[in-house]
């Protein structure tokens, strides 16, 4: 007969959180999402710039909710996505000195969400829908 443990409070708590940056995840990832049909190319982007935001725009919010099931591999999506986003972003500062701080602050949020989760998964938080869990 298996035992299971009752999940602590501790572990209430990080699922709270854990919920709470997958639903911030799925409000942002709208955004880029409905926006997706508007990305064009002005004069100084270079095909790696709308390639991420496309790439950026079809991510966050499907990962996001993959999250809530299969944490692990959403994390991995996410991480290689942020990577892309804060490349595209600093290769265009620094290729044209222009801080467009809508793309900035964009950026910053997709790589805050991969970053938040990596640690999440990192320390073995709850399951976003456990129940229960076998370590205290």
């Amino acid at each position: 007969m298996r035992h299971q443990r009752v999940m602590t409070e501790k572990g209430h708590l990080q699922q709270f959180w854990l919920r709470c940056l997958l639903s911030v995840g799925i409000i942002w990832g709208i955004i880029p999402l409905i926006t997706l049909p508007f990305i064009t190319r002005g004069n100084t982007d270079l095909p790696l710039d709308v390639w991420a935001a496309a790439i950026n725009g079809l991510t966050i919010f499907p990962a996001s909710v993959i999250a809530f099931w299969y944490r692990r591999p959403a994390c991995i999506w996410l991480t290689i996505n942020a990577g892309l986003v804060a490349t595209s972003v600093t290769l265009f500062i620094i290729r044209n000195h222009e801080y467009r701080v809508g793309s900035i602050i964009g950026a910053g949020v997709s790589v805050l969400i991969a970053v938040l989760l990596d640690v999440m998964e990192i320390r073995r938080w709850p399951g976003a829908l456990d129940s229960t869990t076998p370590w205290d």
